[in-house]
């Protein structure tokens, strides 16, 4: 009688875990630069590349703070903003006094053709100052 209940719970368990599996994250590769950041609310980087068609080169990445003109990090609430009215809102922390500097970007919700955008980001800058975002997305109906 155990092993029959043992059975049934681990059986009760593997479907539970496939039920709440989250699904598979597409890879996300932007870069951009930021020579018109100026550390003012809201201060912005510019795409450059996409592997997103949704984020088109020419996006605004808007930053709001709490703190967005610090030397040694920054932590801002930020908005994609592309052209058309679309937009993603999530939340950036970054060392930038870390040699070289990083970070984390995660995106939790969406508009327009980014409804449902989630996604986290790797945030690293090369020796030209160009900022990549490396991880992976989720695009469609949020859960």
């Amino acid at each position: 009688m155990s092993r029959l209940l043992i059975l049934s719970a681990g059986t009760i368990l593997a479907l539970a875990s496939v039920a709440f599996a989250a699904p598979a994250m597409q890879p996300l590769k932007i870069s951009k630069e930021c020579s018109q950041y100026t550390g003012d609310t809201p201060s912005f980087c510019t795409i450059t590349e996409s592997n997103l068609a949704a984020i088109p080169s020419g996006t605004k990445i808007l930053y709001y703070g709490p703190v967005t003109g610090s030397p040694y990090f920054g932590s801002s609430t930020a908005v994609i903003a592309v052209a058309n009215g679309d937009s993603a809102l999530g939340y950036c922390v970054t060392y930038d006094t870390a040699s070289p500097p990083f970070g984390t970007c995660a995106f939790h919700a969406g508009s327009g053709t980014l409804a449902g955008f989630q996604a986290i980001v790797k945030v690293t800058v090369d020796d030209k100052q160009i900022w990549h975002w490396d991880g992976g997305y989720l695009l469609g109906a949020a859960k």
